[in-house]
């Protein structure tokens, strides 16, 4: 695993580094400023506009209880699939030793057929969907 940068279109970055060789990285990077471990930040009062911001929902935390009750679980599925895409995006580009584009809405790269068919891979017999 290596340093993967993942930037957004307003130019939030996500850094993934596995070999931990940049320990002073912030874990997110956006146009505001930088978010570091343990909350640490360069963001001028933070704790101020996090402190504005109305209290949460509370949230269904127990999956037990999520599948029990039928309500959503408060990590769901969605939050799962954007995450996991992430991780993917990630691994694709790993692979093939290039900056790719994705697009969110149509969730292929752009431009780039060979990075399409990493996403979409034929699934080994017997398996079918």
């Amino acid at each position: 695993w290596r340093r993967i940068e993942l930037t957004y279109a307003d130019g939030c970055k996500i850094v993934l580094d596995g070999d931990n060789a940049d320990s002073s990285a912030p874990f997110i990077e956006g146009p505001l400023g930088k978010l570091y471990p343990g909350m640490k930040s360069d963001i001028p009062d933070l704790e101020k506009k996090l402190a504005a911001f109305p209290d949460p929902k509370p949230q269904l935390t127990s999956f037990p209880d999520a599948v029990k009750t039928r309500q959503k679980f408060a990590l769901n599925e969605q939050n799962g699939f954007r995450s996991c895409t992430l991780v993917n995006l990630a691994i694709i580009a790993v692979r093939l030793g290039r900056s790719l584009k994705f697009d969110p809405d149509t969730l292929s790269f752009i431009g780039d057929e060979g990075a399409n068919r990493l996403i979409h891979q034929p699934m080994r017999a017997p398996f079918t969907l």
